[in-house]
């Protein structure tokens, strides 16, 4: 009786071993996954990064800041690049800042020496997505989103199809052979202004006003760049108005150098309410092109904050 007590023993003594020795599991992954976020993370993200991003609440005349909640559109990165995930390996630990959402980006893109915004405006309290969906020696294609909670670069959430994660912008840089041959940057004249066309925007700048096709146009310069401000004209929004704080802006912030030119095209749709900012720039044979529907001045705080 005393032998078979002794059988009996021996499993319930390996049982409690095995149980002791798997208590450690579960702290060591978390531990490892050094994702978690504080509680000041949401406010880190509006400022991290040496880039300014200017956080204006409203502007005059329907500039609002959009806050690019529409879903619908989230699955096609708003610029009609669907959110496939087909060039991008997904990071599994959580990104809990602006500075690790950029880092987990680069060290993801085959072309290393790609320069990215580092700079986003994020409400308090929310988080920086990002899913590559380009990603070659000579393209590459990165959608940002605005999310409540960390997530991992190329989390599914954000590449689904059906994903409602609201869209923030996108961000492109793609190599060309003659990037001179593309329709990204148009042709303006702005040496001799008609009288009657110019508007004294501030800081030495003069700008061209036209009307065409029930559009009103405002369009100035700033050494090699041009900037364009486009709204419907039975809006009546004060298009230099809004110009007028772009300068103002640009007076203390400087955007990225372009080897030819640049551009920022600012469309308004139909009722004001909704924008559409594209900034592009060529460097070398490479054009750099920023996308978004926030309102001109963000747009403008993200691209200079590109490096």
């Amino acid at each position: 009786m005393k032998k078979q007590s002794l059988w009996m023993t021996i499993p319930v003594t390996t049982a409690v071993l095995l149980a002791l020795a798997g208590c450690g599991g579960p702290g060591s992954n978390q531990a490892s996954t050094g994702g978690q976020p504080s509680a000041a993370s949401g406010s880190e993200q509006t400022q991290s990064g040496s880039g300014s991003s200017a956080s204006t609440d409203t502007e005059e005349n329907g500039t609002k800041t959009n806050t690019a909640t529409n879903a619908s559109s989230a699955s096609t990165g708003k610029d009609g690049t669907a959110n496939s995930n087909t060039n991008g390996s997904t990071t599994h630990s959580e990104l809990s800042n602006v500075d690790e959402v950029v880092k987990a980006v680069r060290s993801e893109l085959k072309n290393q020496s790609v320069s990215l915004p580092t700079s986003f405006p994020l409400p308090k309290g929310k988080y920086l997505g990002a899913a590559i969906t380009t990603n070659t020696i000579d393209a590459s294609h990165v959608n940002f989103y605005t999310v409540n909670k960390p997530l991992a670069l190329n989390d599914p959430s954000l590449t689904n199809s059906n994903s409602k994660m609201p869209w923030l912008a996108s961000y492109e840089v793609k190599t060309y052979e003659n990037p001179n041959q593309t329709d990204l940057f148009p042709e303006t004249d702005l040496q001799n202004i008609p009288k009657d066309m110019s508007v004294d925007l501030g800081h030495g700048i003069k700008g061209m006003v036209e009307g065409a096709a029930g559009s009103q146009y405002l369009t100035w310069q700033e050494g090699r760049w041009t900037l364009q401000i486009r709204s419907v004209s039975e809006d009546q929004m004060n298009n230099p108005g809004i110009a007028k704080k772009m300068v103002e802006y640009l007076e203390s912030h400087m955007l990225p150098a372009p080897k030819d030119k640049g551009f920022v095209d600012v469309q308004y749709a139909s009722g004001g309410k909704s924008v559409r900012v594209t900034i592009s720039w060529q460097d070398g044979k490479q054009i750099h092109q920023l996308k978004t529907d926030q309102v001109p001045l963000d747009a403008l705080g993200m691209v200079v904050s590109v490096k």
